[in-house]
């Protein structure tokens, strides 16, 4: 599978164009202010200390939640795909994690929890199923006879795993994190706002 290319200068200049003309043409800067009054005052709160302690903050909610749901979404895969009571378990619960809109755990979570950790739960739960999915299908597409050949040559659960399963689930793993990332970006600054 070929990766994407880095980003153009030319795509991220015509994309820029496009939402300051949009901005021009709606006139509205409620609805949607100019790419010029954003970097404007972007450079004024970044001469403001406590601006840079709200990015830092917010970086480390998110990424506290974004790595929890790394963790436990591939423990739970790795434990899924050994134990089919396990998935068959957690099925129903992935698939509402999945198809619940980041709204609605949002108001629910704040009727429940304190705001502070909200952007770590929020986080946690759109990352969450995607790495599961991801990690599980990784292991379960693993070919039959990669699992004869280690048991046939007898190696070590720690050599299997290093040499027949990481290198399977490595290029799903990663698809999960590319996609993960952004997702929780995203859910984690509307958690925050």
């Amino acid at each position: 599978m070929r990766r994407p290319g880095p980003i153009r200068l030319w795509a991220v200049v015509f994309w820029l164009a496009v939402w300051q003309i949009a901005s021009m043409v709606l006139h509205q800067e409620l609805f949607l202010v100019s790419p010029v009054r954003v970097l404007l005052r972007l450079g004024q709160l970044a001469l403001e200390p406590s601006f840079w302690g709200s990015i830092a903050s917010s970086l480390l909610r998110i990424g506290g939640g974004f790595l929890l749901a790394m963790i436990l979404g591939t423990a739970l895969a790795v434990l899924a795909a050994g134990f089919s009571r396990v998935r068959e378990l957690l099925e129903p619960l992935m698939l509402s994690v999945k198809s619940v809109p980041v709204a609605s755990f949002i108001i629910l979570a704040l009727l429940l929890f304190s705001s502070k950790y909200l952007a770590i739960l929020i986080s946690f739960l759109i990352v969450l199923p995607v790495v599961y999915t991801n990690v599980l299908t990784g292991i379960r597409e693993m070919g039959r006879d990669l699992r004869e050949v280690a048991q046939v040559f007898q190696l070590p659960a720690r050599r299997a795993v290093r040499y027949l399963y990481l290198p399977q689930v490595l290029p799903y793993f990663r698809s999960a994190c590319a996609v993960a990332v952004g997702l929780s970006w995203k859910a984690g600054v509307a958690a925050e706002v």
